[in-house]
């Protein structure tokens, strides 16, 4: 279980969608810095450079591998049937720690707000289980390139588990953007519209988080891993909400889910506040406030 130093803190994470998780003793995340600062360079740059050739067709999907978005990101996203492939054994590793991390984070909110363990596979689409969906992306925002960082959204998933050493993370919280303070020493978790849907009627509602990247002056590094529901090519475990005293609803298919959205990561529509506002397919950048967690 997560102690997060109290009830208070506990439920002001749950009602804002993100929260500070220092990083496990035992987990190495160099590599995964490495790479992030790595993989757009090109092949001249060794070892990770050469990641920057590999894109979409390599993997017959368009979201995965390598990509330069409309806003100041490149990116290299890869789902978890292709790590053991295309990955190094360290980024590899990295991605399998993150997941078991991802499950332990998971299974504490689900018991917090009271969902039975019986009920915990079906509700999560195996992520309860480390048999879920999950991505890795790794990301480089260019400062030569005059617009925002990354576009103002949520994701789609349970949850996301981001690396960051450097400044730029907002998150809307009262109908005002609140610039979130970089923790070398933590990680930052923040919730998708998955575990919104699935935790609204239970006793305890967990929110999912609007954020974005504001532009950036200097070149900036990071790294996330993402859980949705099991959504394998010919699979779809299904989008939940579980209701106290009745149980489980379906509500819609992982692929309804995001296809809803028809896939525009970047892209964006006008928001209200004039930025551009987009809900992600559970792959993804980073965000928080400042409460604190301790495994």
């Amino acid at each position: 279980m997560l102690d997060f130093g109290g009830s208070g803190a506990r439920n002001r994470a749950f009602r804002d969608g993100v929260f500070l998780l220092e990083i496990p003793g035992g987990l190495d995340v160099s590599a995964g810095d490495a790479f992030a600062r790595q993989f757009y360079e090109g092949p001249a740059a060794a070892p990770y450079g050469r990641f920057r050739d590999i894109g979409s067709d390599h993997f017959g999907d368009p979201l995965l591998g390598f990509h330069q978005r409309i806003n100041q990101i490149e990116q290299f996203l890869l789902e978890r049937r292709f790590w053991d492939a295309a990955y190094p054994p360290e980024i590899t590793a990295l991605g399998e720690s993150l997941t078991r991390l991802s499950r332990h984070v998971l299974c504490s909110v689900l018991s917090a707000v009271g969902i039975p363990e019986r009920d915990r596979r079906q509700a999560t689409g195996g992520c309860s289980q480390c048999a879920g969906s999950y991505h890795l992306t790794f990301n480089h925002y260019r400062p030569a390139h005059e617009d925002i960082g990354l576009s103002s959204h949520k994701d789609d998933g349970f949850l996301t588990i981001l690396r960051t050493t450097a400044p730029g993370l907002e998150v809307s919280r009262e109908d005002h953007w609140e610039t979130v303070p970089a923790d070398p020493d933590c990680f930052i978790v923040n919730f998708g519209l998955s575990m919104e849907i699935l935790t609204a009627g239970s006793r305890m509602p967990v929110a999912a988080i609007m954020h974005r990247v504001t532009r950036q002056q200097d070149d900036r590094s990071s790294f996330g891993h993402f859980s949705s529901s099991g959504c394998l090519p010919g699979e779809d475990e299904g989008i939940y909400r579980y209701v106290h005293g009745s149980g489980l609803e379906r509500v819609c298919g992982s692929r309804e889910l995001i296809d809803e959205n028809d896939y525009e990561i970047y892209a964006g529509t006008d928001a209200p506040d004039g930025s551009d506002t987009t809900i992600v397919p559970g792959r993804h950048d980073e965000r928080p406030t400042a409460n604190g967690v301790r495994r």
